[in-house]
């Protein structure tokens, strides 16, 4: 059986050791029954999901940055533009077909980078 690995004690720091009941919904971590946080949905009714006290700070403040952020407000969706009718254009008389220019045949380039050994500053002091 696991046991409650929540860290206690002011001074000298060890696990709780109490038989676990549950995991943190985040972090996986075996909770007893006194360190179990009951999550809450939003009509303040228990989910029957548990966190551990770290992750529920965290999860609480993470709520309020983004409930403060200028983001957070979602647009209105706007209404569909009507549809317009397609407006008929006057035909035109096909074109002529044009040869392709010729293309020029030149030397590869691969990019611009100029080297010049010795830092540039070619040879003089």
């Amino acid at each position: 059986m696991e046991t409650c690995t929540v860290e206690t004690g002011l001074l000298k720091k060890k696990p709780c050791g109490e038989a676990s009941v549950t995991h943190c919904a985040n972090c996986e971590q075996p909770l007893c029954a006194k360190h179990a946080v009951p999550q809450l949905t939003d009509t303040g009714k228990k989910s029957g999901k548990f966190m551990c006290k770290d992750c529920t700070v965290a999860q609480r403040e993470h709520d309020k940055a983004v409930a403060a952020a200028p983001h957070a407000e979602k647009p209105k969706p706007q209404a569909p533009a009507p549809k317009k009718a397609p407006e008929a254009s006057p035909p035109q008389a096909p074109q002529a077909k044009q040869p392709p220019p010729p293309e020029e045949k030149s030397a590869p380039n691969f990019g611009g980078i100029d080297f010049t050994p010795g830092g540039g500053d070619s040879g003089k002091k």
